[in-house]
């Protein structure tokens, strides 16, 4: 008898512990929270942009084309998308180059892009590099800025944070020489006119150019120059460096003309008037952004509070990083994960409970048997 109860007991140990390790897997204290992904679509987000240039109006009154550089897009869960180091220059090959014209160059140098999700939910972008505009066509440096910054900060729906800065600007002047000029103060902006240089786009033979720049600071999320994928929010904040070039356009050899005269036709459909009609000048507009940034938040939006969190699903596969857009904004289609398997720790805890109830069933077997022993004559 005292093997069968030495055997009870055993059993009975055996199961209690086993059972006590599968509670620990199962029912113990739960591991640390992993960060839930923000809402893709209305969730905090923030993106920033290293340079981006459209030509608005090719002088007969139509848009021209646009380069827009790789977009950073802040990821869906805490932590930094940032620029690769191949973009040095806009254009960066024959296809921008086809797009914006052969005639501009942007060399970008020392670049520091990104855009941020804060384990609080807060987003921020941030934009830094030195930037070069060169025409090619008349070996002219337009324009300089160095050591260029601009940011962007939303750390709640009513305070968002903004800025512009760079460590010098140089501009043309009229002897085609480099010379430093004062950044534009907030709401102010610098105005130059009458530059000898002409536009990113090729002109015809024997017209001849000059330009106006204006430059100030981006205040408003439209004035950015963005793909679609680049979205704003309830409450969005925008930042950058934006450039405004008015090419005048005229023959070679002649002062500039007077408006047509009444009844006069304007060409509308071709680089060139038709052969005998009075030539008349034109204006091509060109827009360059430089770092441009946003952030955006929902508008019942508060730090630390997950940024409006989908618990219940799986993060979806968002780019953190949208390709260059030339010509026209590029497209990006998401691809959604699929469902995640069992955790390991739940596998465990299952195995484990399993082999808990059989060593129990056993040891009750084993108890009936010595009650049947012992209560036999």
């Amino acid at each position: 008898m005292s093997r069968v109860v030495s055997t009870v007991r055993t059993a009975a140990v055996a199961s209690a512990v086993v059972t006590l390790a599968a509670g620990s897997v199962v029912f113990g204290p739960p591991a640390a929270a992993e960060p839930q992904p923000v809402d893709a679509e209305t969730g905090p987000v923030a993106f920033a942009n290293v340079a981006s240039l459209s030509v608005t109006d090719d002088g007969y009154g139509r848009p021209g084309g646009s380069v827009i550089s790789e977009t950073q897009r802040s990821p869906l869960t805490p932590g930094t998308s940032r620029l690769g180091e191949s973009r040095t220059a806009l254009p960066n090959s024959e296809g921008e180059r086809a797009a914006m014209g052969p005639n501009y160059r942007l060399d970008i140098e020392h670049h520091d892009v990104g855009a941020g999700l804060a384990p609080s939910g807060v987003p921020e972008a941030t934009a830094r590099a030195d930037f070069t505009l060169i025409d090619l066509a008349n070996e002219v440096t337009v324009l300089t800025m160095h050591r260029a910054a601009t940011s962007a900060l939303c750390t709640s729906a009513v305070t968002q944070e903004t800025d512009a800065s760079a460590v010098r600007l140089s501009l043309v002047n009229g002897d085609g020489e480099l010379q430093p000029v004062a950044l534009p103060k907030d709401g102010g902006e610098v105005v130059v006119e009458d530059l000898p240089f002409g536009a990113s786009v090729e002109l015809g033979e024997g017209e001849e150019a000059t330009s106006d720049v204006r430059i100030r600071q981006v205040g408003r999320f439209d004035e950015l120059l963005r793909q679609d994928q680049w979205r704003d929010g309830e409450v969005t904040a925008a930042s950058g460096w934006l450039i405004e070039i008015d090419t005048h356009v005229r023959s070679g050899g002649n002062e500039r003309l007077a408006p047509p005269l009444p009844g006069e036709a304007t060409p509308q459909e071709s680089d060139s008037p038709p052969e005998g009609q009075r030539q008349v000048p034109r204006t091509i507009e060109t827009t360059l952004v430089l770092g441009g940034v946003s952030c955006s938040v929902p508008r019942d939006f508060a730090p630390g509070g997950g940024g409006h969190a989908e618990p219940a699903a799986p993060a979806p596969s968002v780019p953190v990083t949208i390709p260059a857009g030339v010509g026209a904004p590029v497209s990006h289609t998401a691809s959604a994960e699929g469902a995640a398997g069992p955790r390991p720790a739940t596998v465990w805890g299952v195995a484990l409970l399993a082999g808990g109830a059989v060593l129990g069933g056993a040891a009750l077997v084993l108890a009936r048997r010595s009650r049947s022993s012992r209560s036999r004559p």
